[in-house]
């Protein structure tokens, strides 16, 4: 009798040195739903932060393996991955951790033979351009470029978007990295969450607006962290400049973090308080209604925000920063401003404001492209791509399905 061979069922092991609840607080979380589209399972693992019932939706898992102390989850988090990833007989490793993969995928590399696939969400050399502090802010920058040379040694493949130019030069300028480097259609960190997807595409234009009401006040939006690294406090100064040129306008600031209260501080002093609105963190399938009401959207540094914000048909204002530099171009996709140039990118938006030529050509042009380029289409391709490498391990590596 023909027995029927069941085809294994592929897993993903994708972690960091990052806390769950600070990815919660972000609000695009179950962007990793993506991955979906090429494996069976998924869990992502958070390496820091205390403890938290594991969440699950669809066939994906966040799980917390942190203990509550910093210090001692640097320590053990090796052996506490090791332990888990053992428990599934995972098949794929992924993480965007630069700083401590090297250490925390330590045991996976010489007990499990796993290869691990690194996958870089920032320049950390521009970064320390910028600010003048570490990733971690706690260990110096000398030592965080040594572990980061370690972590890229350990990789056995660095992965990057086709789309992403400043991310293949730098990469591609490393030789440790060189012979590693896949570059893929499209990553999954760069797009928004299925959520959001399905809310954009069943969104009608006869929705009621959220600012409704309000027909002679310029919306500007901010979607993201109120970190002191995302430069929001940048954007109550623009405001401010706004409304000194005699524009009726308010800043709509979404999402939490650390700076709201200095946020809330500076707009008092500045005389603008009444014109920002501390929205809170939003659900992704709620922004939708958000980028369909405002009129510009604002970006000092933002990622996956930006590429809503184009999704929905916003034009954008955004310094010339980071990965945005080979993506958004000046005058023809968005208006840019040098990194840190508040008069420029205040004078920018007041363009896109005052000249609705403007305004309706880069947020077309923008929008075109982002439908081109920031697609689920090409995902399963780019995922198979990026783990292929692994066809020729995949005894044991599989759980039988």
């Amino acid at each position: 009798m023909d027995t029927v061979q069941t085809r294994k069922e592929r897993v993903l092991l994708f972690y960091g040195f990052s806390r769950l609840d600070d990815i919660l607080k972000k609000g695009n979380v179950w962007y990793v739903n993506h991955y979906e589209t090429y494996f069976d399972k998924v869990y992502v693992i958070y390496l820091s932060g205390g403890r938290h019932e594991p969440m699950t939706k669809d066939n994906t898992t966040l799980v917390s393996l942190g203990t509550g102390s910093k210090a001692l989850n640097l320590v053990v988090a090796p052996f506490r991955l090791y332990r888990f990833a053992r428990s599934l007989g995972s098949c794929s490793y992924l993480t965007c951790d630069q700083v401590f993969s090297w250490w925390t995928s330590l045991l996976l590399v010489s007990l499990l033979g796993a290869r691990i696939v690194l996958m870089p969400v920032c320049i950390p050399k521009e970064i320390y351009a910028r600010t003048g502090r570490s990733l971690t802010s706690v260990l110096p920058i000398w030592l965080e470029r040594l572990f980061i040379r370690w972590s890229y040694v350990l990789a056995s493949r660095v992965v990057t978007g086709k789309n992403i130019g400043v991310y293949i030069e730098w990469l591609s300028s490393m030789d440790s990295v060189r012979t590693k480097l896949q570059i893929v259609d499209v990553l999954v960190e760069e797009l928004p969450s299925t959520d959001f997807f399905q809310t954009l595409s069943g969104y009608r234009d006869e929705c009621n607006r959220l600012f409704s009401g309000r027909e002679s006040e310029h919306i500007l939006l901010y979607v993201g962290r109120l970190h002191r690294e995302k430069l929001v406090a940048d954007l109550i100064h623009v405001l401010r400049i706004i409304v000194q040129a005699g524009l009726n306008a308010r800043l709509v600031l979404i999402g939490d973090g650390e700076e709201k209260t200095g946020l809330q501080t500076l707009a008092d002093q500045l005389d603008v308080r009444e014109r920002v609105v501390f929205a809170g963190s939003k659900k992704s399938a709620e922004l939708v209604d958000y980028y369909k009401s405002a009129d510009v959207f604002l970006s000092t540094l933002t990622g996956t925000s930006l590429r809503e914000a184009a999704l929905c048909g916003l034009p954008v204002v955004a310094y010339r920063i980071d990965w945005v530099r080979g993506i958004l171009k000046d005058e023809e996709n968005a208006l840019l401003a040098e990194n840190g140039d508040i008069e420029m990118l205040a004078k920018q938006a007041m363009r896109v404001l005052a000249d609705s030529q403007i305004r309706g050509n880069i947020a077309r042009n923008l929008q075109s492209l982002a439908e081109t380029i920031w697609t689920p289409d090409a995902l399963a391709v780019s995922l198979e791509k990026t783990f292929a490498f692994e066809a020729s391990d995949v005894s044991g590596c599989f759980i039988n399905k």
